[in-house]
């Protein structure tokens, strides 16, 4: 939490200090004490007594100073004054401000990041990774975001889903695989029960497997790596479901000869 720095030597007997948000003309609202206690707000403007003395006087982030003679004319502003970091809030990168460590900002390209130590001042978080953490967040879903390729967000069944393209509109749970993959892996079940084995997904096995013989096709592809090296490519649609020695004569994908305790990895995209 900050305190003010005074950024004159002395005050005007009986001044009127007015305290705004840096580079705007919004009231900043101060406070007597240092963990800014509601109730606890000093008035604005904040007045100096008959020999220039100030009040406690907190408040986070930096701030503007108009300073007021007692007649109410202006003798002074200061911009930026204070220079210690606004925690907690997410506001954007200030140059002039000190930051702890864990503090998070919000730098010039929209991302987020976490400062790496105490008494961070001027690095910038875009270009300065020795100084800074970009973080992110998980959120949920929203029809009317443009996802950009690579986010991740959770549905409303709580599924969590990696951005193919750069997409809006497209709900992940019933997306073809063009725009959305899971992205957590998972285990399978056993392939002697049914399972589904997702578009664009990755998967190795427990055990060889004989007469395996994928047929090519349009579509994101699934890949399943034998123990014995053997990479077969699916070209199936999403949640195709697969049961011990199938056998299909789907034209987007062939199973042959299964042994029934199988078990296929989820190992990502």
């Amino acid at each position: 939490m900050a305190r003010f720095i005074n950024p004159r030597p002395a005050f005007r007997p009986n001044s009127k200090l007015f305290f705004f948000r840096s580079g705007t003309n919004t009231q900043l609202v101060t406070y007597k004490d240092q963990f800014e206690t509601t109730g606890l707000e000093n008035t604005h403007p904040v007045l100096t007594d008959s020999a220039g003395v100030v009040p406690n006087i907190f408040f986070s982030g930096s701030a503007k100073l108009v300073l007021q003679d007692e007649n109410s004319v202006q003798y002074g502003e200061y911009d930026p004054i204070s220079g210690e970091a606004e925690l907690g809030n997410f506001t954007l990168w200030e140059v002039t401000i000190t930051y702890d460590i864990n503090d998070i900002v919000e730098g010039s390209d929209g991302e987020f990041y976490k400062s790496l130590s105490n008494g961070n001042i001027g690095n910038d978080p875009v270009t300065t990774p020795t100084a800074w953490e970009q973080i992110r967040f998980i959120g949920v879903w929203n029809t009317n975001i443009t996802y950009s390729i690579g986010d991740v967000v959770q549905s409303t069944l709580g599924n969590l889903w990696k951005a193919l393209t750069a997409t809006a509109g497209n709900d992940p749970e019933t997306d073809d695989g063009t725009n959305w993959a899971v992205a957590i892996s998972e285990l399978s079940s056993d392939i002697s029960s049914p399972t589904n084995l997702i578009s664009g997904r990755n998967y190795v096995s427990t055990a060889t497997a004989s007469h395996v013989v994928p047929a090519v096709s349009g579509g994101a592809p699934i890949k399943i790596t034998w123990l014995d090296g053997t990479v077969m490519t699916l070209t199936s649609a999403s949640n195709m479901s697969v049961t011990t020695n199938i056998k299909t004569t789907d034209t987007t994908w062939v199973f042959e000869d299964f042994i029934s305790t199988l078990t296929l990895v989820d190992t990502g995209t």
